[in-house]
């Protein structure tokens, strides 16, 4: 089969990173091409050269066998391009049928927006993805996985002739994803559409993909068909060694606890959430999307306001308002959505890093230059926190490292709650299990850590106690010695045994 798109001798330099260094692969017509590597390996370069938003330092992209320099993001859009990426860039105060249609010539009926064809065609669409809501609903109150349907299907309304999807299902549920996959497939089959898909989830990669590229610190490493390779393969070409798999952690748990939640309830969100956190305990929270894990978790460091119950710090019961009076409670957290919720996108790495302890750093009115420095030398020895120039900025770095920056900046306000939303979401093999070991180590230390994740096996690795919502309740709280992935399922599904 002819290729479509060929990549030829890439090289992409920011300063002195090579980002990509000579990188050469070809995808074909109407195939699913999975591009898998660790965070950093060049991967989302690689997006953004076909997305226009960079030009290659070296090297030229072939479409159709023609040589093509795509400058802007209007360019690559008219040969074809529709990208996905991985955080979701939607107007969050506009509606699902305005994000859908924005900047498209079919929403308008003369100067006017034909209000009465967006919505008929939007709800089509959501329709088509199993998304029952409202096409007049505003997208800031999806949630995640809801935003990132959308942002795909208003890909997909484009009618692409070759789609990259950057991570579109590391929100999903199984059954989102399910339905994302038929699309894909029937987008293939039906449309001869091209599709570059990347995902760290490797057994999505081995369902849905025809072939994979490896990319390794900038560096191609190999291209294969699906059927001839395993996961084991997959994650030796990824990161270049032997990653472990998922076992029991060493427990840190006391006796001694930290925090009680008393019969917490938020209307409509949860009701009667009570539990206790003790002193190096890691506590899961499971349940599927929706089950107000998350909404909990910003209950307690005071992002919203909980109707009803008690929070209790170290045997005093505290009231929280704001996250200000849960960090002077000693409660850190770490959310759900990175770029949006933890991260300053105009900041460096250095100021992203400290900003929580800048009082600390002060001399007089002044930052001190030289402290500052060297407890960023600290931190990223630490948090193995891995960074070209500390005073680049933030969005430089893979989402692993941008992660490892939050855990740190928080860790070093000396908390003795940390609060994880998702904290290894997005990100790849190789970092998940650098998380886990900061996790680890956190725990180590004494300090209590609430843990909400998607991610069963991670849950059943890391707990010592797992608490299972469903719909807005606590349906059932398992031991590590009694957890197993079918426990935690039929709680989440609120199961009777």
């Amino acid at each position: 089969m002819e290729p479509y798109i060929q990549f030829q001798h890439i090289t992409k330099q920011f300063g002195g990173t090579v980002a990509l260094n000579d990188v050469s692969f070809e995808i074909r017509k109407g195939e699913v091409h999975c591009l898998c590597g660790e965070n950093g390996a060049g991967k989302s370069t690689l997006i953004n050269l076909c997305g226009g938003v960079f030009t290659p330092t070296k090297g030229e992209i072939l479409i159709d066998g023609k040589s093509v320099r795509i400058q802007n993001v209007q360019q690559s859009e008219k040969l074809g391009f529709a990208i996905v990426h991985q955080e979701v860039p939607l107007c969050s105060n506009m509606t699902i049928a305005h994000n859908i249609f924005l900047g498209s010539p079919e929403g308008r009926k003369g100067i006017f927006l034909n209000e009465k064809y967006m919505r008929e065609k939007t709800k089509e669409l959501l329709e088509e993805f199993q998304m029952k809501t409202d096409p007049g609903e505003l997208v800031g109150n999806l949630s995640i996985a809801e935003q990132a349907i959308v942002q795909i299907a208003k890909a997909v309304y484009s009618k692409p002739s070759i789609l990259i999807l950057d991570e579109p299902t590391s929100a999903m549920t199984n059954d989102q994803r399910e339905v994302l996959y038929r699309i894909v497939r029937k987008l293939v089959k039906e449309q001869q559409t091209t599709v570059m898909y990347v995902s760290h989830r490797l057994e999505e990669v081995m369902e849905l993909g025809d072939r994979t590229t490896i990319l390794r610190d900038g560096h191609f490493i190999s291209t294969r068909d699906i059927k001839d390779i395993t996961i084991d393969d997959l994650v030796t070409g990824m990161v270049g060694r032997k990653i472990e798999k998922s076992a029991w952690k060493k427990s840190y748990a006391t006796d001694e606890v930290l925090m009680s939640v008393k019969n917490l309830s938020r209307n409509r969100k949860f009701r009667d959430i009570s539990f206790e956190l003790r002193k190096g305990e890691i506590l899961g929270f499971a349940g599927f999307v929706g089950a107000g894990r998350t909404e909990v978790l910003s209950a307690i460091f005071g992002a919203d306001r909980p109707d009803a119950g008690e929070i209790w710090v170290n045997g005093s019961k505290v009231d929280i308002k704001s996250p200000s009076d849960a960090i002077r409670n000693g409660i850190s957290m770490i959310p759900e959505n990175r770029r949006d919720d933890a991260l300053i996108a105009q900041m460096t790495i250095q100021q992203n890093a400290q900003m929580t302890i800048m009082k600390r750093l002060k001399s007089r009115f002044l930052i001190n230059r030289k402290k500052a420095s060297g407890v960023m030398e600290e931190m990223m020895e630490e948090y193995s926190i891995k960074a070209g120039n500390v005073k680049d900025s933030i969005m430089t770095l893979s989402g692993g490292n941008q992660q490892k920056v939050v855990i740190a900046r928080w860790i070093a306000n000396d908390p003795r709650i940390l609060l994880c939303d998702e904290p290894t979401r997005g990100i790849d093999v190789g970092a998940k299990a650098e998380v886990y070991a900061i996790l680890q180590k956190i725990a180590s230390q004494g300090i209590g850590i609430v843990m909400v994740s998607s991610e069963l096996p991670e849950l059943l690795s890391l707990c010592d106690r797992i608490i299972v919502m469903h719909e807005g309740r606590i349906t059932g709280e398992i031991s590590r010695e009694e957890a197993s992935e079918e426990a935690v399922m039929r709680y989440a599904a609120a199961v009777a045994e």
